[in-house]
């Protein structure tokens, strides 16, 4: 299954305050994710999160594996590269490498 610690495992959330942002995000990232050819990365997402509204926060994540941590460090790069261009604020993402929890 390529799970830890036979991988290396990243959680990713978006959120925000408002329910259409937070969708918006990550629909965005989702497409992105779709369109980059990602070697040795998987991608699960996006999703709701377990939780999806946390203290009046609206909360949707992807769940992102890969064999080798400098691979996934490569793609987190890319990605926040990525969201900057798109116009993500990046306190409203939430990027958790080797996440004990995924709420």
């Amino acid at each position: 299954m390529h799970y830890p610690p036979f991988s290396v495992l990243a959680n990713v959330v978006a959120q925000s305050d408002k329910l259409e942002e937070a969708t918006a995000w990550s629909a965005t990232l989702g497409r992105w994710f779709q369109q980059t050819k990602l070697d040795k990365v998987r991608v699960l997402g996006p999703a709701a999160a377990p939780i999806v509204r946390l203290k009046r926060i609206y909360r949707y994540h992807f769940v992102l594996k890969a064999e080798k941590r400098q691979t996934l460090g490569e793609t987190l790069r890319a990605m926040l590269r990525h969201a900057d261009a798109e116009g993500i604020p990046r306190r409203s993402l939430v990027i958790d490498v080797d996440a004990v929890h995924l709420m």
